[in-house]
């Protein structure tokens, strides 16, 4: 199958947020590394190993969010051989969700490195996406069409009021293409524990998030699915990726709390 590794700031959202709203959230600026372990594979899925780990930081200045993210996974096959993929992935938003920029790098041992970057900027009529590279493609994508941070205010902002659905598009330029539909299941809040890391000592919630990208036909089945635990300072510490025939764990291993702005 042609896997998307589209593994990052966790986004789901249902409608636009307007200027100032990442101010309503404590959302807490943070440095995280997680690790990566194959959870199960279907038995024709012909994947034996899989193994890696990842790196997300989430930075705040006073105008917007910063978002620097690294990973690399390792898959090994059940007739012999493997593949290794390392992604870079560094984007900027701004808080009123007026524009966006974001490139990323994804590498493979023996070919040239995949470059994908460029800019969105959001007017009265939509939003218009220009991507630099691999070569100029410029989209013009709805005006509710949500950035990534805003997509995680958004269903942060619906798990406090209590919603269990969300559905969304969302454009983070990981691929050039249009955006794509999020769909999101929110359970039940799980209370804050008493003990342990100062910043999980928060309530948080069980989410599952489905990805349909713009060739998936109505009706169809999502891309890939993804299952996480989310707190409410937007910090995440399981990750459950689901392909369809495997499913890749990502657990929280390192968390470290980055500075607020002044503002």
């Amino acid at each position: 199958m042609a896997w998307r590794y589209r593994v990052g700031l966790v986004v789901a959202a249902v409608a636009l947020l307007g200027a100032g709203a990442a101010q309503a959230y404590d959302v807490a600026p943070h440095r995280a590394v997680y690790r990566m372990a194959l959870a199960k594979a279907a038995s024709g899925s012909g994947i034996a190993t899989a193994e890696g780990a990842m790196a997300l930081e989430w930075g705040e200045s006073c105008e917007g969010w910063t978002v620097e993210q690294r990973y690399r996974l390792k898959l090994g096959y059940t007739q012999g051989g493997e593949s290794d993929v390392a992604v870079s992935f560094a984007t900027y938003e701004a808080k009123d969700g007026s524009s966006y920029r974001f490139f990323i790098e994804r590498a493979r041992p023996g070919s040239v490195p995949e470059n994908i970057s460029g800019k969105a900027v959001r007017g009265p009529a939509g939003v218009r996406a220009e991507f630099e590279a691999p070569e100029p493609v410029k989209l013009d994508l709805p005006k509710d069409v949500l950035f990534p941070t805003q997509h995680s205010l958004a269903i942060l902002g619906a798990a406090e009021a209590g919603q269990k659905f969300l559905s969304g598009m969302v454009f983070d330029g990981n691929e050039v293409e249009e955006a794509t539909e999020i769909t999101a299941v929110i359970g039940k809040q799980i209370p804050a524990p008493t003990e342990g890391e100062e910043l999980l000592r928060r309530p948080s919630w069980p989410v599952r998030l489905a990805f349909f990208g713009p060739d998936n036909a109505p009706g169809g089945l999502p891309d890939y699915e993804m299952g996480i635990r989310l707190y409410d300072n937007g910090i995440v510490t399981e990750m459950k990726l689901d392909y369809g025939d495997f499913v890749v764990d990502a657990t929280l291993d390192k968390l470290e709390k980055l500075p607020k702005p002044g503002c």
